[in-house]
């Protein structure tokens, strides 16, 4: 879910809901998926149907596959624990690059345009980018996302109830949230 949507969905349910960002890398290593296959080229039709107001662009076959998402998740992950207030801008740069533009995040130049986007300091991708420490809590949330039934991005998960993954219009995200919190009133 673009951090945006969350931050006007907890706005609509008052700051009853309270978002902790997650790892989960589509792309753990480097170069495990070369091109865009028929495989992801379907699920990102899929997710601009069910989300048009996101903007999906659709790749060609064979358009070059990000090479991985970790240097994107470490800078976000940076971004979180130095410039919190910059961490939504951030995230929507990170989107629009990936989803809008087929950028690759693991290039250093796009994760630079994305910091300077989300006015966070440049610097702060290098900084990222060579630390080992953010690198490994990256791969252990993502391992733990996994053992929780996630297998995509976006995903929502809470207690209780299974994740719901992947480009969900936001009123499901509002319907799941709301009844939630209104079993938790009843109760």
């Amino acid at each position: 879910m673009a951090a945006g949507r969350r931050r006007e969905i907890a706005n609509e349910l008052d700051g009853r809901v309270r978002w902790v960002r997650r790892t989960f890398l589509l792309l753990p290593g480097v170069g495990q998926r070369p091109e865009y296959d028929d495989y992801v080229i379907r699920h990102r039709r899929l997710a601009a149907q069910r989300a048009p107001e996101l903007g999906f662009v659709i790749p060609e076959l064979g358009h070059p596959y990000p090479g991985s998402s970790l240097p994107a998740q470490q800078l976000a992950m940076h971004v979180e624990a130095t410039w919190p207030e910059r961490q939504t801008a951030l995230e929507d740069a990170l989107y629009r690059a990936t989803f809008t533009e087929l950028a690759d995040l693991a290039d250093p130049e796009v994760l630079r345009r994305c910091a300077r986007a989300a006015r966070v300091p440049e610097t702060g991708v290098e900084v990222a980018l060579r630390d080992p420490a953010l690198a490994a809590r990256a791969h252990e949330e993502h391992r733990e996302a996994a053992a929780h039934g996630i297998t995509g991005i976006p995903a929502l998960v809470v207690p209780g109830h299974a994740p719901m993954v992947g480009a969900v219009p936001a009123a499901r995200y509002r319907e799941m949230l709301a009844g939630v919190i209104d079993a938790d009133v009843d109760t």
